[in-house]
């Protein structure tokens, strides 16, 4: 649908990123993730693949449901590597914690809101509920981004409401009990296989220093399951279907299109500035608008793997 098209072309910035604080243990190593959604499936494969524990990684992975609390475990210390949202990481560290970009596997939004079947423009979401996996979060986010597009806003127009994650906003989407909810795949397909509506597609630097060979590895790991997603689409759909739970193989080889080969990203997934920049103007408040990309951005491990040329072999 052609608003869907406008508005992700409008929002080509960071989905998925990963960070990590500093004075953090690096082993064993315990690596979170926000969503049961194939934004995921990068890390997924990655560990499926043996490829951190081909680097001397013994890793773990643990769901953390919402951005917002997979910042809370990091800055605990429950976590070295997370693999989630930029938008909270980039407002925690606005409010002063110690965190910092390392990698990016995707440059545009990939979420839908969906809604009851009844509702088959924005306008009807007038005095309606509406679902997002965490507030101040990326589903959070994408709607404020949509509703500006609309004309519509929180509190006056509409009710936004918390759900915890993609499942619990699937679930209450389904039942009735909210009228829209932001979803990524594969939740948007099994809402579309409900007969729910698509309204529109949206598209620490200390502890680097001191534990740079650690992170140089999780890296390589971490691409490796990149490169592994994108070309072994038999793998990766079996991968998909563990951590999903999706069984049925057209949702699953959806989520492989949308993640192993359309929303990708880059060969080599540098965090890109003008995402950053881009979060960072629709943030309010002085801090935002006084604040560097750079500031969020640590791109020297990936240039260091580029310039001695480990890319080139990646995956061979």
């Amino acid at each position: 649908m052609r608003s869907g098209r406008n508005l992700q072309l409008v929002l080509a910035v960071l989905f998925v990123t990963i960070f990590l604080p500093r004075g953090a243990s690096a082993a064993p190593m315990r690596i979170s993730y926000s969503a049961i959604s194939g934004a995921m499936s990068s890390l997924w494969v990655a560990q499926e693949g043996g490829y951190f524990k081909r680097e001397g990684l013994d890793t773990e992975l643990l769901y953390i449901g919402g951005g917002s609390l997979l910042i809370q475990s990091m800055l605990s210390g429950d976590v070295p590597f997370a693999y989630g949202p930029s938008v909270p990481v980039i407002n925690a560290s606005l409010r002063g914690s110690d965190l910092v970009l390392i990698g990016n596997t995707g440059n545009s939004l990939v979420f839908s809101i969906m809604s009851r079947p009844e509702i088959k423009q924005p306008a009807q979401l007038k005095g309606k509920k509406i679902g997002v996996t965490r507030l101040g979060g990326s589903t959070d986010w994408a709607l404020d981004a949509a509703l500006k597009q609309w004309g519509l806003e929180r509190g006056r127009d509409l009710i936004v409401i918390q759900t915890g994650g993609m499942p619990e906003g699937l679930a209450a989407l389904i039942a009735g009990a909210l009228d829209a909810v932001v979803l990524s795949p594969p939740s948007n397909f099994r809402a579309m296989k409900a007969g729910m509506h698509e309204l529109v597609d949206v598209g620490t630097k200390t502890f680097i220093k001191s534990n740079r060979d650690t992170t140089l590895r999780f890296l390589r790991g971490f691409a490796q399951g990149l490169h592994r997603l994108r070309t072994d689409k038999e793998f990766s759909m079996k991968v998909l279907s563990k951590y999903t739970k999706v069984t049925d193989t057209e949702t699953l080889a959806q989520l492989h299109q949308t993640y192993g080969m359309r929303y990708s990203g880059d060969r080599i997934p540098y965090v890109r500035v003008e995402g950053v920049d881009e979060i960072l103007k629709r943030t309010p408040g002085k801090e935002a608008r006084e604040a560097k990309a750079g500031e969020f951005i640590d791109n020297s491990l990936l240039k260091e793997l580029e310039q001695n040329g480990w890319f080139r072999t990646a995956g061979r």
